[in-house]
């Protein structure tokens, strides 16, 4: 019998051989798997698979990846209308066992910006395990999307198996992020100033401010405009013809959830109450008139000013996440 070495597996990279002429693995796109991780490749799931299985291992702080859910309806939607630009089977990679998935890793992978945030890896496994199942999906992972870019990961500071992991990987720690959330009860009373919704004359105030505060936003100024709907909503406050600040928020009501996603105050307008008034407006339209249950926002750690007003408001800590970009 002639045996000859062909090459490694793309998936866990063992050895992999011919025999008599015969290649032991199977080729995709001209990536050689051995045919245990071939059938892994081509495992079979559904949205609501994955959700149930990311929201169940989300709400432990040791599994926890940031901004992927912790409610197996919430996160299930979000794969089913508002995940990747990419089709779900390319955006995410699995390992089952008896035919249930065991390890998961997706990306919501943008196009237009090259990047991909990735959501996981989430294994049952843990120790050397987890790490081998992690850096098998991550290799599988990027076959599937098969574009250049770059990765993006938020991971808990309690998630030390993915913190090791994507360091591993080479990626470079870019700062820590807060996750505050508010309940309606725990909203505190405070000064009152008025706050009026957006219209057409504040636009270029608002563009110009938005600008200036949040260069890299993650959201343009222009998207922002384009967003606003009877759910999603920008407030200003207006002193001395000026704009003084503004809040920008999304509601979810189908999942009780609402979202502070943009919050500022021009800087010749700080210490007077506008951020707190601007947080009451915010708080007041998701919970009276959105009916959330819940309104979360983040912010970066380092901005202690800002983790002292939202506190101040009501808000309390609720995880805090260390961003990496690969």
């Amino acid at each position: 019998m002639m045996k000859e070495l062909a090459g490694k597996c793309t998936g866990c990279c063992k050895d992999l051989y011919c025999r008599d002429g015969f290649f032991e693995g199977e080729i995709d796109e001209g990536t050689a798997f051995c045919f245990p991780c071939s059938n892994q490749l081509r495992s079979d799931f559904t949205e609501e698979e994955i959700g149930l299985f990311i929201a169940r291992l989300n709400k432990n702080p040791a599994q926890h990846t940031g901004y992927c859910g912790t409610e197996e309806m919430e996160v299930t939607d979000t794969l089913l209308n508002d995940f990747s630009d990419l089709s779900f089977k390319n955006s995410f990679a699995v390992l089952k066992e008896d035919g249930k998935i065991i390890a998961a890793l997706g990306a919501d992978w943008d196009m237009e910006a090259a990047s991909g945030e990735l959501w996981g890896p989430f294994s049952l496994k843990d120790g050397e395990e987890w790490q081998e199942d992690a850096g098998r999906l991550w290799r599988f992972l990027k076959h599937k999307i098969n574009h250049n870019g770059t990765w993006h990961g938020f991971y808990n500071e309690q998630n030390q198996q993915a913190i090791n992991w994507i360091s591993l990987q080479g990626a470079v720690h870019k700062s820590k992020e807060v996750i505050l959330r508010v309940i309606p009860e725990e909203i505190k009373p405070g000064k009152q100033m008025e706050v009026e919704e957006f219209t057409a004359p504040y636009t270029e105030k608002f563009k110009s401010l938005h600008t200036s505060a949040f260069p890299a936003g993650y959201f343009s100024s222009d998207e922002i405009l384009r967003r606003q709907n009877n759910h999603n909503r920008l407030f200003v406050v207006q002193e001395n013809q000026r704009l003084a600040g503004y809040v920008y928020v999304e509601a979810s009501p189908a999942h009780g959830e609402g979202s502070i996603e943009f919050i500022t105050v021009n800087p010749n307008f700080r210490g007077q109450g506008v951020g707190e008034a601007l947080l009451k407006r915010a708080a007041a339209f998701l919970f009276q008139e959105m009916n959330v249950k819940e309104i979360s926002i983040c912010v970066n750690a380092g901005n202690e000013a800002a983790i002292h007003l939202y506190k101040k408001v009501g808000f309390s800590e609720k995880h805090r996440l260390s961003f990496y970009k690969l």
